[in-house]
C-alpha cells in the first residue's frame, strides 16, 4: 500500500499535474485554464485528451455566496479531481482481483495441522480475492486522507463453535487504509493517524495491486498479516532526506485479534529504515537495503503463528492452514526484518527474512519454553521480456506500478500493442518449530507469468509447488497448485 502524497511540489495549472496521493508520478489528462486539451504520454501510449465543456471554468472558483470550490476531473492511472491551485485533490478508485485456483494434494497434507481432516478447499474455486473501494487525496497543502474498505472479506459466523463451511462463512467489509495525515510537522515529517500498515517489511508495505505474485510469501502471511490483514490502528511518523535516498518511518500501534478486535492495554512499537546506495537512470538501476523491527505485548498473553498456501482457493476462513503453532501462552513478541532488492534494467531481485522471538512461551501442555524463536524468508527474481523496469517509490522504499511501453489495444492490428510481459520465480520457507513447540515447516517454489495489459489491468498466472513438514510428521508431503488472476486497479 502506497503512502498518500508525501511532500509533492505544487505546479501551476497547464503544466503536468502533481502525483496523486497513492500512485506513481505521471503526467495527467486535463484541460488547461483556457480550455485547451492536454494529453499525457506513457511511452508509446497516448491517452486521449479530456475534452472540456464549452465555456467551462476550472477552479478554484471560490464563491463567497455558495462557499464552493470547483474541481476539474482528470485521469492519472485513476479518476481524480483537483482545484486550479492544487490545494484540493480527490482520488476515487478501487481494485478488483478475480482468482481461479486449483490445489492438488492428499487430504492429510491439505488438512488442518491439528486434525489432518479433509479440507473443503482441496479443489478448484473461482472467487474475488479482493474488491476494494477507496477515496483519498489532500485538503490544502497540510492534510492528506485515505478511506479504503475491502468488500470481499469473509468471516466465520460462529467461530469457535464450528469449522468454517460454505454455510457459516459470510461477507463482512473491513477497514484497510483509513487514516488522516498531517504534512510537514516540525521534527516528525508527516504524521499519520488511523488504520495503517505497520512500518516493517518491504513486501508487507507494497500495495497489494502491485505484487508480482498472487500472494505474499510465507513469512509475510505468518508474521505480518496473521489475523488483522496487516492493518493496525496507530500513529506513525514518515520522513526522508532531501535526496529521498534514505527514508524512515516509526510509530505506535494497537495489536488486533481480528480486523475489528483491538487488544485492551496492548501496544506495539514498529519502525523501518531504507536506503538507496545506488539509484541511477531514474530507477532503472538501483540497490535497496532496509531493516525493520517491531516489539509489543501479546493480546491476552497468548500467540498463534500460522500460514496458508501461497495460492488461495477460498475465503480466508476456508483456506487450509498448512503450518500452525496453535494458540499458546506468551507475553511479548519481537520481530526483525532485513530487506534487500536490486533492479538492473528488466531484471529485479528481492529478498527478505523475518525472525520472531516470543518471550515466556509455553508448549501445548503448559511446559515453560523460555523464549521461542520462529523464522522465515523468501528470495525472488523477475524479468521483463518486453524491456520495462520495475518502478520504485523513493519516499516509501517500495516497488510501484508497472507502466507498459505499449498498452494492449485489441482491434488495432500490429499497432495495438503487446503490453508488458514479466516472468518470475520465488523460493520461500517458514519454520514454526522450536524447542517443544512444533508448528511445522513449509517450503515452496512459485513460478509466475504477468501480462500487464495497460497501467491499470493485468493477468497473472502462478504455479505453486510446496512441501509441508507437518506436526510430529503427521500430514507431511507435497502439494501443488495453479492460479490465474484478472485484476484491475484505478
Amino acid at each position: 500500500m502506497l503512502l498518500c502524497v508525501l511532500g509533492a511540489d505544487s505546479l501551476a495549472l497547464g503544466q503536468a499535474l502533481p502525483p496523486s496521493p497513492s500512485e506513481i508520478p505521471g503526467e495527467a489528462v486535463i484541460a488547461d485554464s483556457v480550455g485547451t486539451p492536454v494529453t499525457a504520454q506513457y511511452g508509446d501510449n497516448q491517452i486521449p485528451a479530456y475534452q472540456p465543456m464549452a465555456n467551462a471554468y476550472y477552479g478554484p472558483t471560490f464563491s463567497t455566496a455558495t462557499n464552493r470550490i470547483s474541481l476539474a476531473p482528470y485521469w492519472d492511472h485513476g479518476l481524480r479531481f483537483i482545484s486550479a491551485d492544487e490545494q484540493i485533490n480527490l482520488h476515487v478508485g478501487g481494485n478488483v482481483q478475480w482468482d481461479s485456483v486449483w490445489l492438488n494434494g492428499s487430504d492429510s497434507v491439505l488438512g488442518e495441522p491439528s486434525s489432518n481432516a479433509t479440507s473443503t478447499t482441496n479443489s478448484g474455486a473461482s472467487l474475488p480475492r479482493r474488491a476494494r473501494i477507496k477515496f483519498d487525496g489532500n485538503i490544502y497543502d497540510s492534510f492528506d486522507y485515505s478511506l479504503e474498505f475491502d468488500l470481499a472479506n469473509a468471516v466465520n459466523e460462529n467461530k469457535g463453535q464450528e469449522a468454517p463451511t460454505q454455510d457459516n462463512v459470510t461477507g463482512s467489509p473491513f477497514p484497510c487504509n483509513v487514516w488522516m495525515q498531517l504534512r510537514h510537522v516540525p521534527y516528525f515529517g508527516h504524521v499519520r493517524i488511523g488504520n495503517q500498515v505497520k512500518p516493517i517489511g518491504m513486501t508487507n508495505n507494497t500495495y497489494q495491486g502491485f505484487l508480482p505474485f498472487m500472494e505474499r510469501a510465507d513469512n509475510m502471511d505468518g508474521f505480518y498479516g496473521t489475523f488483522d490483514e496487516g492493518f493496525n490502528p496507530g500513529i506513525s511518523s514518515i520522513n526522508w532526506t532531501e535526496s529521498e535516498r534514505v527514508t524512515w518511518r516509526y510509530g505506535v500501534f494497537r495489536p488486533l485479534k481480528n480486523a475489528f478486535g483491538i487488544g485492551v492495554n496492548n501496544y506495539t512499537v514498529s519502525g523501518r529504515v531504507t536506503a538507496l546506495p545506488i539509484f541511477e537512470e531514474n530507477g532503472a538501476r538501483l540497490l535497496h537495503v532496509g531493516f525493520g523491527a517491531s516489539h509489543g505485548s501479546l493480546v491476552n498473553n497468548e500467540f498463534r503463528v500460522r500460514a496458508r498456501p501461497a495460492l488461495r482457493n477460498g475465503p480466508g476462513y476456508a483456506v487450509p492452514v498448512i503450518v500452525d503453532t496453535g494458540t499458546l501462552p506468551g507475553t511479548n513478541q519481537f520481530l526483525i526484518g532485513p530487506e534487500l532488492a536490486a533492479v538492473f534494467g528488466p531484471l529485479t531481485f528481492q529478498a527478505e527474512w523475518t525472525g520472531q522471538f516470543i518471550s515466556d512461551a509455553e508448549d501445548a501442555i503448559g511446559n515453560a519454553q523460555g523464549t521461542a524463536f520462529f523464522h522465515g524468508g523468501y528470495a525472488q527474481v523477475l524479468y521483463f521480456l518486453t524491456g520495462e523496469h520495475q518502478a520504485y517509490e523513493k519516499k516509501e522504499g517500495i516497488f510501484g506500478r508497472v507502466v507498459p511501453h505499449n498498452s494492449v489495444r485489441f482491434g488495432r492490428g500490429p499497432g495495438g500493442g503487446s503490453g508488458a510481459w514479466q516472468v518470475g520465480c520465488r523460493l520461500s520457507y517458514l519454520d514454526l518449530t522450536n524447542k517443544a513447540i512444533n508448528g511445522g515447516q513449509i517450503t515452496d517454489m512459485t513460478l509466475g507469468l504477468n501480462w500487464f495489459l495497460n497501467p491499470n489491468m493485468k493477468i497473472q498466472a502462478n504455479y505453486l509447488l510446496a512441501n509441508r513438514d507437518g506436526q510430529q510428521g503427521a500430514g507431511s508431503g507435497w502439494f501443488n497448485g495453479l492460479g490465474v488472476r484478472a485484476a484491475v486497479d484505478f
